[in-house]
């Protein structure tokens, strides 16, 4: 019998390359994200997947070779979360002027994390889109599927795996003993920025699993994303479809002093996504943490962005997304 270690909501996301003005395949994807936001919980996390597909399954059985990196990217609250996937304006000392469009929603469903025989698996069911099309089947999202999943040992160096390590507290390190991978049975594993995962293809049918997953998933009220501006054509349809919107979205309908989704004119004199991407216009990357204060203070930032960008840690940003994640450790 299995064990329930988890159970929430899963977002996919995909964000095209930079150059790339026409989305036609996953040539033209820069990386695939993978959102698990926990019930009853204030936190969510943004996965990096490996070579931007999920693992194959071959013939609905687990296939060693059917397997993939995963590395945490970020934890924070899942508006946090919503705001890394925004557009982003920054300035390169050698290509200047970049703009990076936003990651494109093309799945959202439940997942549980459980674990027993000998393992641990993560399982999803899609809600959205009801019936996947190209783009899920470039990407590899099934209307369901399992993987084995297990965490790698910081302590232990792994070919083919990046270099970053997770900052994990004594408790979990002392969980991996000499292991190389362990399975989950603590969720906290996964509430920590450079934690790495492997996932291996199991099962495309859920009835194979002891598992069960029920509900539906709200991927733009969770993760305080404007409906009306962000493209769906992929969750809705399968459609691969490229960025629409700008660094500088235009404003929302209704009143902001209401609160409201995220997005828009507003956002930008406040310590989102947006507002820190419009108060580094112009800057010079990579820099450290006072060339950022310096140019938000030069571009006449709010206050609360620049308190926000000296709260940092005092160390070189080499991209927008340093700083976004940086950003989003504050949280």
């Amino acid at each position: 019998m299995a064990d329930d270690v988890e159970k929430g909501d899963i977002y996919f996301f995909y964000r095209p390359r930079v150059d790339v003005d026409r989305v036609q395949s996953l040539d033209d994807v820069q990386r695939l994200y993978l959102i698990l936001v926990p019930d009853a919980a204030d936190t969510a996390r943004l996965l990096l997947v490996g070579k931007k597909r999920m693992p194959e399954i071959l013939e609905g059985t687990q296939a060693s070779t059917a397997r993939e990196w995963a590395m945490v990217d970020m934890t924070g609250s899942p508006e946090a979360v919503g705001e890394a996937l925004a557009p982003l304006e920054y300035e390169t000392k050698t290509r200047g002027e970049q703009a990076q469009g936003e990651a494109i929603p093309v799945g959202e469903g439940r997942y549980a994390i459980v674990a027993g025989d000998g393992d641990s698996r993560l399982a999803y069911r899609l809600t959205r889109p009801q019936t996947p099309g190209r783009a899920q089947e470039e990407l590899g999202i099934l209307p369901e599927a399992s993987y084995v999943i297990s965490v790698r040992n910081p302590a232990i160096d792994v070919p083919g795996f990046p270099d970053a390590r997770p900052d994990y507290p004594e408790p979990l390190r002392e969980k991996f003993a000499d292991k190389r991978w362990i399975d989950i049975d603590d969720s906290r594993l996964l509430d920590y920025a450079n934690a790495q995962l492997l996932l291996i293809g199991a099962h495309d049918d859920l009835s194979e699993e002891d598992v069960s997953i029920t509900g539906t998933a709200a991927l733009f009220k969770t993760l305080g994303l404007n409906r009306r501006e962000w493209p769906t054509e992929a969750l809705q349809a399968g459609k691969l479809t490229e960025p629409s919107m700008q660094p500088e979205s235009r404003e929302p309908e209704g009143d902001p002093s209401k609160g409201g989704e995220r997005g828009g004119r507003a956002a930008r004199h406040t310590a989102s996504a947006s507002g820190i991407a419009h108060a580094l216009k112009g800057l010079d990357l990579p820099c450290r943490k006072a060339e950022l204060v310096r140019q938000a203070r030069d571009n006449q930032a709010a206050k609360e962005i620049v308190e926000a960008l000296n709260a940092l840690p005092d160390h070189r940003y080499e991209t927008m997304a340093d700083i976004q994640h940086a950003f989003g450790d504050l949280r």
